[in-house]
């Protein structure tokens, strides 16, 4: 007669807890966690993971239940013995007996596997004795083994979702990565009867217009219909700032995190909503760091990556191979090795990449120019171009030259590019009832207050003029609203490029200087109420700073960024410079972070550094001291860029007041330039 404790229900509530043991293990904890510790290559959202891991582990569980519950006597007892080893040692593995592997860490340079004898065999011990354990408490605990194996799987299980907790808690940037995309879906297509198009150039100012203006008077004649602004006022210094003002209205402030502030920008009522009820076609061709998720639902060429079918094959494929290799031992690890670069090739072919505008041309060309459509009454169409931004590669006939050219051909080349897409409009007879603006992300003068503007309205055929009408960039969304309605007050400033023509000369308008270094990052907003826009005639208002001003404790294990959210920057006293959104570089000879921590554990020895590198300026010497005393020492070469500033900071070297002065210093510079350029950092224990 069948044991008590083998029956069909024993076996199933026995089997089903060492299958969700191995489950979690494997099939969730495993590749959750090493999405939220973080890999910049992983270009897909957290959210997207979720599906995949959820519908995986469910089958997985599954399956591995009915295999360990079915079998009965000995094989269900060796089966489920062997299974909570497996999982045992993959939890181990995973947790706390990984090592580094060098510069071959899925980096695309094979590892020196050859080199690592001495580990593998103390790593496969480890299995061993993991595989070995609940068949020897079998043997010792007849009568109470598997109380113990299903304790210790509960135990373990409770240990994942804690860690997972806290790591969610401490990398939340990890949850906030946008999951969209920018394609290039429906790039040249307009429609047959409406058109807005909408071209913004980096760095356009208006002197620089001006200068092309001179060089090129038959321009007024090819911009017939157009009226060209002289006394326009930019929303913000650079197109962090700028951009997402002009596109929906909205002010960045340090004193919220980047992404958050883009998130919320795009929940907003704005001009897309409008556009979108009046059943126009909205395409915006620029960074996809400039759109919320919200913007999926507004704007016709931004995807959601996670409800796509294929994205859900490539992440499940790619994260469970990087899974495997993470989990399983020494000796099979060179089955599952990849290079973390291969997640970017599983991009949409389709993503548009901003600044490539010779490719921009090119494909316009192939594209046989514009098509025109009547699946829709009306478009709009927004290209973010490269304008007059650094470096200058773009020649006279918009073709790509590597060696370099001038700003004066960069800009011949921006123009050539404009002037071919509005002749194709004029060929087709679609100019007239196009509306077009030529404008820019912001100048490049003083505090770089002063874009270029061009606006064309539809049914316009009047010769080129000027207006010197007080105009900001910030009435760009009431204007694209004003293409399809006239309640367009809540948009925006409510006042549209052509309301602004009929406003008083002191009208008020704002702008917002991205400025600062180190902790001293911030947003200053300036105001004017006179048509003057000079840098004199701009009167600081309010100074907006990184996290309010404040600088909070340091919690061990948090990962803080160098990026457009600048967490990292309220720790930097001196030698960081000003971030551009995707990175901030020392650049200075020696360079200082003080960061008071939260708490630290006691009886730890050493705490460990991570500095994630995006490029290296100069090969030189860094030497890092933790509160006066040297922790690293070595020179920044490619190694360094490709696996990071690693070092041990000890923790007897911390006073009472936990703070770490961290000084990065470069004995063989004389004077200051760019030096390294960081985008993470994260101080944590074993």
């Amino acid at each position: 007669m069948e044991d008590k404790h083998l029956s069909v229900k024993h076996r199933f509530a026995f089997g089903a807890l060492v299958a969700a043991f191995f489950a979690s293990t494997l099939l969730v904890y495993g590749p959750l966690s090493l999405y939220v510790n973080g890999n910049d290559e992983m270009w897909f959202s957290f959210r997207s993971l979720l599906s995949p891991v959820i519908l995986v582990a469910l089958i997985g569980f599954t399956v591995m239940t009915v295999l360990l519950s079915l079998p009965k006597g000995g094989i269900h007892k060796i089966l489920c013995c062997l299974i909570f080893g497996v999982s045992l040692g993959l939890y181990i593995q995973c947790g706390f007996f990984n090592i580094s592997y060098g510069s071959g860490v899925l980096d695309g340079s094979q590892i020196a596997w050859k080199d690592y004898t001495t580990y593998g065999a103390i790593d496969s011990a480890m299995w061993a004795a993991c595989i070995a354990l609940p068949f020897a408490l079998y043997m010792v605990f007849k009568r109470s083994w598997r109380h113990i194996l299903m304790v210790t799987a509960v135990f373990l299980m409770l240990m994942q979702v804690g860690g997972l907790a806290v790591n969610l808690y401490q990398n939340q940037n990890s949850l906030n990565k946008l999951s969209h995309e920018v394609t290039v879906d429906g790039m040249y297509e307009l429609s047959d009867t409406d058109n807005t198009l909408v071209f913004i150039l980096g760095s356009m100012d208006k002197s620089y217009y001006d200068s092309y203006k001179e060089s090129h008077p038959e321009i007024e004649e090819q911009l017939k219909g157009f009226t060209e602004y002289e006394n326009v006022l930019g929303t913000g210094s650079d197109s962090l700032v700028s951009v997402p003002s002009m596109l929906t209205g909205e002010v960045y402030k340090k004193e919220t995190k980047y992404t958050r502030f883009i998130d919320n920008a795009w929940n907003t009522y704005n001009a897309y909503d409008v556009l979108d009820k009046n059943g126009v076609d909205t395409r915006i061709y620029s960074d996809d760091k400039y759109f919320g998720n919200a913007a999926v639902r507004k704007v016709e060429n931004i995807a959601d990556r996670a409800q796509d079918s294929e994205a859900y094959q490539v992440i499940g494929n790619t994260m469970y191979r990087y899974t495997m290799y993470n989990a399983v031992p020494h000796y099979l690890k060179q089955l599952f090795w990849m290079s973390l670069n291969d997640y970017s090739s599983f991009k949409s072919n389709s993503t548009y990449t901003p600044g490539n505008d010779d490719k921009f041309y090119a494909d316009f060309e192939s594209n046989g120019g514009f098509t025109y459509t009547d699946d829709y009454d009306a478009a709009v169409r927004i290209y973010d171009l490269k304008g007059a931004e650094r470096p200058y590669r773009l020649t006279a006939t918009a073709e790509k030259d590597t060696d370099g050219t001038s700003l004066d051909e960069q800009i011949e080349g921006e123009f050539y590019i404009i002037l071919q897409m509005i002749d194709d409009l004029k060929e087709n007879g679609k100019f007239d009832n196009a509306r077009i603006i030529i404008t820019a992300d912001n100048g490049d003068k003083e505090i770089n207050q002063r874009p270029v503007l061009l606006y064309k309205d539809k049914g316009s055929k009047e010769a080129y003029k000027t207006s010197t009408a007080p105009v900001s960039l910030f009435d760009l969304p009431a204007t694209l609203a004003s293409t399809v309605t006239d309640d367009y007050k809540d948009i925006g400033t409510g006042v549209s490029f052509k309301d602004a023509e009929k406003s008083p000369w002191n009208r008020r308008r704002f702008f917002y200087l991205n400025t600062g270094s180190n902790a001293e990052s911030r947003i200053e907003e300036y105001k004017t109420n006179s048509p003057a826009i000079g840098k004199d005639e701009l009167k600081l208002v309010k100074s907006y700073y990184i996290n309010g001003g404040k600088i909070d404790n340091y919690i061990l294990g948090t990962e803080l960024t160098f990026t457009e959210d600048e967490t990292a920057a309220i720790y930097c006293k001196d030698g960081f410079g000003h971030t551009n959104g995707w990175r901030t570089i020392i650049n200075a000879t020696s360079a200082t972070m003080e960061i008071p921590i939260e708490d630290i554990p006691e009886n730890i020895e050493d705490m460990h550094a991570y500095f994630n590198v995006l490029n290296i300026y100069e090969e030189t010497q860094c030497v890092i001291s933790a509160n006066g005393e040297e922790v690293y020492s070595g020179r920044l070469t490619s190694d360094v860029r490709a696996n990071g500033l690693n070092f041990l900071i000890p923790a007897d070297v911390i006073g009472r007041d936990k703070t770490v002065t961290l000084t990065f210093s470069f004995p063989e510079l004389s004077e200051d330039t760019d030096v390294i350029a960081l985008t993470s950092f994260k101080i944590y224990t074993q």
